[in-house]
């Protein structure tokens, strides 16, 4: 019996997939969910980088916003909605991407018919600090998108998802 779903989002095509998924199983048996996202510091997709970096740009610029936005790849974040203020603090800006994320992910989870829904914004080395809460919250299964925002570096070094499999005591899926 689960009682206790944790799945991991960055914001990407595939994390949202992997709470679609996560949420179905902890809807059928009745379990929490505990979202939670990493805040994104060494793996900022081009589109992500570029939306902060205009988000969080001087007053004087002449860009607008929308066109910006506009020209971004689409499914490498959610660009549909803009962080609400403008400053020159990047924690703040990462702080403000991931309420985005797990807003989001918790909608769906919601929208999938999950009763308790949890979210929790972390900071460090992402697959330590899923793994630790994972442990903290007593969880029966990890959910993570099976590729994430991680650059090339990841390729060489390994996947979040990979990592997870190989080091989490508890059954992890990864999501396609």
């Amino acid at each position: 019996m689960l009682k206790t779903v944790l799945i991991a989002t960055d914001g990407s095509s595939h994390a949202s997939k992997a709470v679609e998924f996560g949420s179905d199983i902890a809807a059928k048996y009745d379990a929490e969910v505990v979202l939670v996202h990493v805040l994104l510091r060494d793996h900022l997709s081009d589109a992500l980088r570029h939306m902060v970096e205009v988000e969080y740009r001087a007053e004087d610029s002449q860009t607008p916003v929308s066109d910006i936005i506009a020209a971004s790849p689409y499914g490498r974040f959610p660009l549909t909605h803009m962080i609400p203020k403008k400053t020159t603090d990047p924690n703040s800006a990462l702080q403000a991407i991931a309420d985005i994320v797990l807003s989001e992910a918790e909608v769906i989870a919601k929208k999938r018919g999950v009763g308790k829904v949890t979210s929790r914004v972390e900071d460090g080395h992402v697959a330590a600090r899923i793994l630790d809460v994972a442990e903290e919250v007593n969880a029966d299964v990890i959910v993570t998108g099976a590729r994430g925002l991680s650059d090339l570096k990841s390729l060489m070094t390994g996947s979040v998802s990979h990592r997870l499999a190989n080091s989490a005591p508890m059954t992890c899926i990864a999501v396609r």
